[in-house]
């Protein structure tokens, strides 16, 4: 009762602010359209003019009223002030006590999962093509920290552990990098972001690493560990320097700022990267990292402002991109299915590797197993996100199609 009459409160406040905008930037003049356009009453205007599109409309609306910015920085400070912690957890996620954002993820049985892997090694193995999963985790690796904080139940890593002990049953090699978090006595929260959910720099390289030191021990690889020691990278830190995608949601007013850690080797390094009809060569720092995305004037807005975890294969992407080591160039080849933490991890696996291909299954438009048999493979490493699991239970999901192997 009280959470609702919370929210009442923010919504008038809101309202007020944004018709005494409106009226004042004249963005009232879309109105009509506005809701001619959601309505689907008609395709033109009076004098003839055809109605643009709902999103369209929309955007223009926003776009003129003032104090936008402002007012999303109002809501998480109201927010805020009345300890409103769950005011966006459908949409951006739930504000945990520690000051990260959150999700909260409902069951799976994983049968999908399961079958749609299990179907895949079956294809690799007759081309002898090994399979490595690693299983990279969400902020918090115990679902007892939601319960406690939140009073809320979530099954991430219950998914999680029932899924890969099934992939265990049927023969299917992964690791588990909760399980280094764990030996390392690390704080599973400090490899993230506070705002956003994607991990730091610093577990993009400790995921590369313990994929080369998996590929090594029972892949038959010989990378040079030595790549991945700590002194021979250089650190760079941005404090409060930008705002993360579930930050944007609830308001840097709410959530505050988030550091940043650039990490550049301090060797020599080489690379030439292919996306598409482009081709670029050169250092690590070059072409596998966008260092203007941290220039003053490109962050200006801390809301428009691009994204700082994409900085990393910023240049390129990685979805049908493929990075090869110019220092490196007898060694194997590995193809990645990967989610957007793969940004921080394809560079720096990259370091050791001959030949990294990069395919993101929600956005890759062709076939996976015609791309495969095209293509000189000796490891197919799937790398997701623990919360992946499940998401083939949403239709709408936009990670629905992450396990479609085919």
């Amino acid at each position: 009762m009280e959470s609702s009459i919370e929210k009442k409160i923010v919504t008038i406040i809101l309202l007020i602010v944004m018709f005494v905008g409106s009226f004042w930037s004249h963005a009232y003049r879309y109105a009509d359209e506005l809701i001619a356009s959601v309505k689907g009453e008609r395709a033109e205007d009076t004098d003839g003019t055809e109605i643009l599109t709902y999103s369209e409309i929309s955007e223009d609306y926003l776009s003129s009223l003032p104090f936008k910015r402002e007012m999303i920085d109002i809501n998480g400070a109201l927010a805020k002030a009345l300890n409103m912690r769950e005011l966006y957890r459908k949409s951006g996620g739930s504000v945990l006590e520690n000051g990260y954002i959150a999700g909260i993820y409902p069951y799976t049985a994983t049968d999908y999962e399961v079958q749609q892997i299990t179907e895949f090694k079956s294809y690799l193995d007759e081309r002898g093509i090994q399979l490595l999963y690693v299983n990279e985790p969400t902020k918090y690796i115990d679902d007892q920290v939601i319960l406690e904080d939140l009073g809320k139940i979530t099954y991430i890593n219950d998914n999680t552990d029932r899924f890969l002990e099934r992939l265990n049953d049927n023969g299917i090699s992964y690791i588990d990098l909760r399980d280094r978090i764990i030996e390392e006595n690390m704080d599973s929260f400090e490899l993230f972001y506070q705002t956003d959910h994607h991990w730091t720099t610093f577990a993009g390289k400790m995921a590369a690493e313990a994929i080369a030191e998996e590929l090594n021990r029972n892949y038959g690889y010989c990378i040079d560990l030595t790549l991945y020691d700590e002194d021979r990278f250089n650190y760079k830190e941005y404090k409060n320097a930008w705002l993360g995608e579930q930050g944007k949601k609830l308001g840097a007013s709410f959530v505050g700022l988030d550091d940043f850690v650039s990490i550049l080797p301090d060797y020599d390094t080489s690379f030439r990267v292919t996306h598409g009809e482009s081709v670029e060569e050169g250092s690590f720092s070059d072409v596998l990292v966008d260092q203007e995305r941290y220039l003053p004037e490109n962050n200006e807005d801390i809301y428009s402002a691009p994204s700082w975890h994409y900085s990393y294969m910023g240049r390129s992407g990685i979805n049908g991109t493929t990075v090869e080591n110019n220092f490196n160039t007898e060694g194997k080849k590995v193809l990645v299915l990967g989610d957007s933490y793969e940004q921080i991890t394809i560079p720096f696996l990259a370091l050791g590797i001959s030949k990294v291909q990069c395919l993101e299954l929600r956005s890759y438009g062709s076939s996976l197993r015609e791309y495969i048999d095209n293509h000189e493979i000796d490891t197919v490493v799937i790398a997701y996100a623990s919360f992946m699991i499940g998401a083939h239970d949403d239709e709408i999901s936009a990670n629905y199609k992450m396990f479609n192997f085919y």
